[in-house]
């Protein structure tokens, strides 16, 4: 009988024990979680060679650029999608995702809405017109010589671009008409088939273009501007905090030549070594 009790009380102990260990275990390791910081970073999910599904996660410059700065900042863990531009701005506006990664530029309205970050790249713009058809070198050859712009999509910043453009030369408007998204290809096929004279796009979102049936039908100007890109971040408490480290590592990326080394893997040339670089980079876009 007593024998039967020990054994019953050895047993209960023994589940106690292993309980023990057990809650300790899972203490330890909330613990540890409870460390890291959950990001949902979105991506526009057409936007080569800047951004691009890549097996779950993130492709192109951006992906890089963000598999770098989840490596180094341990705590964070950044919860990577795609998908359509103007469902990446829903989301951010509504709070889905705290982060929008791509090459967004300046505009007033951005940049009232969203939290953003210091640079984290320079975009080469060309105009890019038809070979054997009408040319432009700047923007102001597209007002005087009467050229037709290719539209271009509402909630893309060269549609802002334009617009501060119009604002600032009067007397040199060019016609600006809006679309929904659109790819580099298609809107450049308009220009190949003769639909619209020139369109403006950074030299990196040409390029992929340019090797394709239509592609070979187009020519590039040479630059005639860098535009600097932004992170963008839904408001919040918690992303304010998160803009402090990011604007940080964004700081070393450019000192370390990180920021240079994907550029040139990514985007076919070294933005960062054209005329004006060094200045323009980070330059304050309201002045």
């Amino acid at each position: 009988m007593k024998s039967k009790k020990r054994i019953v009380l050895y047993t209960i102990i023994t589940i106690v024990v292993i309980a023990l260990i057990l809650a300790g275990a899972l203490h330890k390791s909330s613990k540890s979680n409870s460390g890291v910081t959950t990001v949902s970073v979105a991506a526009p999910d057409n936007n080569r060679p800047y951004t691009y599904p890549d097996n779950g996660k993130i492709g192109g410059y951006y992906g890089a650029l963000l598999g770098r700065i989840d490596k180094d900042l341990k705590q964070y863990k950044f919860k990577q999608a795609t998908t359509a531009q103007n469902s990446v701005f829903v989301g951010l506006q509504s709070g889905k995702y705290d982060l929008a990664v791509s090459n967004w530029w300046y505009s007033k309205d951005r940049f009232s809405t969203y939290l953003h970050s210091t640079s984290n790249g320079l975009d080469d713009l060309r105009l890019i017109t038809r070979k054997g058809g009408k040319t432009a070198s700047s923007l102001k050859d597209i007002a005087v010589k009467k050229l037709s712009l290719a539209p271009i999509s509402t909630d893309d910043a060269r549609y802002a671009f334009i617009q501060d453009y119009n604002k600032k030369n009067p007397k040199y408007k060019i016609d600006l008409k809006g679309i929904g998204d659109q790819s580099a290809g298609d809107a450049l096929k308009q220009v190949s088939n003769g639909q619209y004279d020139v369109a403006i796009y950074p030299y990196a979102a040409y390029k992929p273009v340019a090797s394709t049936s239509e592609g070979t039908k187009l020519t590039a100007s040479k630059s005639i501007g860098l535009e600097n890109s932004y992170f963008l971040l839904n408001k919040s408490d918690k992303n304010e905090k998160l803009l402090k480290v990011l604007n940080k590592e964004l700081r070393k990326l450019k000192d370390s030549g990180y920021l240079e080394k994907i550029t040139k893997q990514f985007l076919y040339e070294n933005t960062f070594e054209l005329p004006g670089a060094d200045t323009r980079f980070n330059e304050d876009p309201t002045k």
